[in-house]
């Protein structure tokens, strides 16, 4: 009885463990992460200064009408995190969006975005909960989150997993260590194309 209860136990801490595992960009993914870096500044965000504490992190971002999966050209976007600590650290106390590390960009003709910052911390007292808030302007509803699988604990990938406005991004290492993520995010009700 004793060995079934430890078995069970086991299977049961192997299933809620989190794969920390993280590969390394693939060519074709290494092609497109240079493909992003050479934005114009509107589409081309850097959130967090160069001498900013954690590990570093770039973004590439495509925006889709979740609807007709359509490229979202020339779409605002607000973008906000904790910095390594856990911290927002928002000008503003009551309103987290202004929180220190955060910037807007606008997508490209190709919906595109690329962003350079640094992973977010822990939020709070919860621990595998990093995420960046991503704020489509004119949207319905607005507010989207980005979280990475290899910090997302098995109840937080179920929720994400049932949600429409919460992504989970696949981490990997470019050649200088850096952190970097090749997402798309579909956005529901976007503002009208001009």
């Amino acid at each position: 009885m004793f060995k079934m209860f430890i078995l069970i136990l086991s299977l049961s801490l192997i299933q809620c463990s989190i794969d920390r595992s993280t590969q390394s960009l693939s060519d074709s993914e290494l092609k497109i992460l240079n493909q992003y870096k050479l934005f114009k500044p509107e589409n081309n965000l850097s959130i967090s200064p160069e001498n900013e504490p954690g590990q570093k992190l770039a973004l590439c971002l495509t925006f889709l009408d979740k609807e007709s999966k359509r490229l979202l050209k020339y779409q605002e976007v607000l973008f906000y995190h904790t910095s390594n600590t856990g911290e927002y650290e928002p000008s503003d106390p009551n309103d987290e969006s202004t929180a220190r590390l955060s910037g807007e960009a606008i997508t490209d003709d190709s919906g595109r975005i690329f962003i350079r910052t640094i992973l977010p911390g822990n939020y709070g007292s919860g621990e595998n909960n990093r995420h960046i808030h991503t704020t489509v302007k004119g949207a319905t509803p607005e507010a989207y989150d980005i979280h990475f699988k290899q910090h997302t604990g098995f109840m937080g990938g179920r929720f994400i997993n049932g949600s429409d406005q919460h992504f989970l991004a696949d981490l990997k290492y470019d050649r200088d260590s850096s952190l970097v993520t090749i997402l798309t995010l579909e956005i529901k009700q976007p503002k009208a194309q001009e």
